[in-house]
């Protein structure tokens, strides 16, 4: 069953310790919470659309730091950890090594430790120091700016660029929805590799986010691989997929645009400078699928600041 909003985000709450739930639960500004970063030996911070605050044990949200605020120690840190592992750390360790964990509702959570490597292999995180929850909601209708300005006129491959945090992911998840479903009578065959598990949100094998009725969806498979079984075996019309980074990747989605299949894509780039310097972005724009790239604002969530043409992207 789909949740909505309210139920996603005290999902996140609930692997709190019972210290940190308490003050969050108290919290004014707790449903507007977009991270919470929790620091061995330093203050919890809260980051809401309104800026990065410190919390009190009541509740409330204060840029001044003082003694009154809440600091998480080295043992916190550790109960945090196994709650958020369902006390089942064993379990993770593979995503542990990766650095993240996503948990029911679609949060990422960042895990920052000491590496323990074999043959210059993370097999282990110990000593954890730093967690981020990143709060996973969604927003039907994100999309409706970037489907005006590039699908009106039919399908097509696109890059949607933009910054962290700034409503990528949640665009593609918006446009997953848009094209397969029946709001728009489209009905596309989407395929989503979702290897951060944060696009459809899936958990006990059901979608938690609204990915539309015509979407399939690989979850934690590598992007390169997602995409090379999407291929296979799915007939896509379109395959989606998130922060595209690699060449394994971009030699996937060759194979792609060589079968006639399109995509959208997304890739990190704080602005169009930033985004013109991108070596994988010049490589899948030899594909000559990508007719242009959407960047989104860094100020206004999921709005669309500017088109830019492939021809404008220097070679």
């Amino acid at each position: 069953m789909i949740t909505d909003n309210i139920k996603r985000i005290e999902s996140a709450f609930s692997r709190l310790t019972e210290g940190l739930f308490s003050a969050v639960s108290l919290c004014p500004e707790k449903y507007n919470i977009r991270e919470m970063r929790f620091r061995s030996g330093r203050p919890a911070v809260i980051i809401t659309d309104k800026g990065t605050f410190f919390i009190s044990p009541c509740g409330r949200l204060t840029t001044i730091l003082s003694s009154a605020v809440i600091k998480t120690d080295k043992e916190e840190i550790k109960e945090l950890f196994i709650r958020i592992c369902g006390y089942s750390v064993h379990s993770f360790t593979e995503s542990v090594n990766r650095g993240y964990i996503t948990i029911s509702g679609g949060h990422r959570i960042g895990i920052a430790g000491t590496a323990v490597t074999e043959n210059g292999r993370i097999i282990a995180v110990r000593d954890i120091e730093c967690i981020n929850f990143r709060i996973a909601r969604e927003i039907k209708g994100a999309a409706n700016g970037v489907f005006n300005e590039c699908f009106s006129d039919g399908l097509r491959s696109v890059i949607i660029a933009g910054p962290p945090a700034g409503g990528k992911t949640t665009v593609l998840r918006d446009l997953a929805r848009q094209l397969s479903g029946d709001e728009r009578g489209l009905m596309k065959k989407v395929f989503v590799c979702d290897e951060r598990g944060e696009i459809a949100a899936s958990f006990c094998s059901e979608s938690q986010n609204d990915i539309g009725i015509n979407c399939d969806v690989v979850t934690s498979y590598p992007k390169g691989e997602g995409i090379m079984m999407g291929l296979r075996a799915f007939s896509p019309d379109v395959i989606i997929c998130d922060e595209v980074s690699t060449d394994e990747e971009a030699s996937a989605i060759e194979c792609g645009v060589n079968s006639g299949v399109e995509f959208i894509l997304s890739i990190h780039a704080r602005s169009e400078k930033e985004l013109k310097s991108k070596p994988i972005l010049k490589r899948l724009l030899k594909t000559g699928a990508f007719n242009g790239i959407v960047l989104l604002s860094s100020v206004n969530l999921c709005s669309v600041e500017k088109i830019i043409k492939a021809g404008d992207i220097p070679d």
